[in-house]
């Protein structure tokens, strides 16, 4: 018999309802204890009084009965007035009748450990909770429905019939069968390296996707950058001044674009200057340029033709057009007034040059950089196999072939160590 789990579900504090859940063997007999009338059905949600040492509670309870739950163990769910002190009384009841508190994330740790979901499901679960844009929550769904997964499986699947035959050849080299040759094994390992190599490609709208867009806002003083960064977040955020050099540090605010995160970083006015914090201020800014995945380069000047020194994408922005006489000509630039608030067209732009419409339109991203790295691992060890089929044996060549399953299988969990388990899981809140 496991042990039997309890833990609020819920946020702490006031709220119009809290979830208490328990798992493990013994939930529904200590339910029982406390609860009446318990439901006469699964799946069902029942009203009636839960009665603890300090007072009774009117609330509901369900149960959901092995192997048909979330943790595929024998699961119950009481949804109580919110509050601290109710939640608190409920779960202190569970554990008098023989419940104990559950870690973080045990709740699922046990599904997986049931098989009722794998490594790839539990960190879209996180994922989702986490997000704060659709297409995060997108990325975190396709996870949690196993896309990535199934394609792993798959990939997997292939890779132990390739390994199958050669080891087939290895063992029965004077049989007469139809085995593989060298050409045929590297011919099916490049199709499977050319798979991973589109899943490795997607890590960069994956990133967009999950962490959003870092936009770097760079100029000479005056020109207008704190005003600009307020009109695209729609607020007075940054403090506006006519005197220079009134922004000393990067500040930095996101704003939701349809579907993506624009992180913009206000910076100080790049100059020439002997005022020690400013020369700070200076530095950080190219900092924040540096490590930006776009830089926006303003000027006010509508002469000004320069280009900001950077190997970022970079778009030059003409602010405070309300005061051109005429409006510049220059390719790969745009023409706004903060003042005035025609900036959307800034947001449309990167929007565009970031391709963030396929994120929209994407089956499958990668999004966590644990699969990333086991995806690069693998596709290392695939090209080592594929090296090996032409310059050395098939004995060789399996072994590095099982090198790529096992590396592989870390990302559903199939072959992951404990310790990345157990740090996968902690990563979730305690009743989840």
């Amino acid at each position: 018999m496991n042990t039997t789990i309890v833990a609020l579900s819920t946020p702490r504090g006031r709220s119009a309802i809290s979830v208490v859940r328990m798992s493990g063997d013994s939930a529904i007999d200590i339910a029982k204890k406390f609860f009446s009338p318990f439901p006469t059905k699964p799946n069902l949600l029942k009203v009636g009084s839960l009665h603890t040492k300090y007072f009774d509670e009117q609330a509901m309870c369900v149960y959901f009965v092995a192997p048909h739950s979330y943790t595929g163990e024998n699961t119950v769910e009481f949804h109580c007035h919110g509050g601290t002190a109710i939640a608190q009384a409920v779960i202190e009841t569970c554990l008098d009748h023989g419940a104990v508190m559950a870690q973080n994330g045990e709740f699922s740790k046990r599904a997986f450990i049931n098989g009722k979901q794998n490594l790839t499901n539990a960190e879209g679960i996180i994922e989702m909770i986490d997000a704060e844009t659709a297409s995060a929550v997108k990325a975190g769904a396709n996870l949690l429905e196993n896309k990535l997964g199934k394609r792993i499986v798959d990939l997997q699947d292939r890779l132990l019939d390739i390994l199958s035959a050669c080891e087939t050849t290895l063992d029965y080299p004077e049989e007469d069968l139809e085995l593989p040759t060298a050409t045929t094994a590297k011919r099916s390992l490049q199709e499977i390296s050319s798979e991973l190599d589109e899943l490795i490609a997607t890590s960069t709208l994956g990133k967009y996707a999950k962490y959003g867009i870092d936009v770097a806002i760079v100029g000479k003083p005056n020109v207008g950058k704190s005003s600009l960064l307020n009109a695209l977040l729609g607020t007075d955020r940054a403090i506006v001044s006519e005197i220079q050099g009134t922004t000393r540090d990067t500040l930095s605010e996101s704003v939701n674009y349809r579907d993506i995160r624009f992180n913009f970083v206000d910076t100080a006015g790049l100059r020439d200057t002997n005022d020690e914090i400013e020369m700070e201020g200076v530095k950080r800014a190219r900092r924040a340029a540096d490590s930006a995945d776009v830089v926006l380069h303003v000027t006010d000047d509508p002469n000004d033709r320069s280009v900001y020194p950077t190997v970022r994408p970079q778009v030059r922005i003409y602010n405070k057009s309300d005061l051109y006489d005429s409006e510049p000509c220059c390719v790969d630039s745009l023409v706004v007034s903060a003042k005035y608030g025609n900036v959307e067209i800034i947001k449309e732009t990167l929007y565009e040059m970031f391709s963030a419409k396929d994120i929209e339109s994407s089956d499958l991203l990668i999004t966590n950089e644990r699969h990333l790295s086991c995806l690069k691992r693998a596709k290392a060890q695939l090209e080592e196999a594929i090296e090996n089929c032409d310059r050395t044996t098939f004995d060789i060549v399996s072994n590095s072939i099982k090198a790529v399953w096992q590396t592989l299988g870390e990302i559903t969990g199939t072959t992951a160590q404990e310790d990345i388990i157990d740090r996968i899981y902690s990563k979730f809140c305690l009743g989840k």
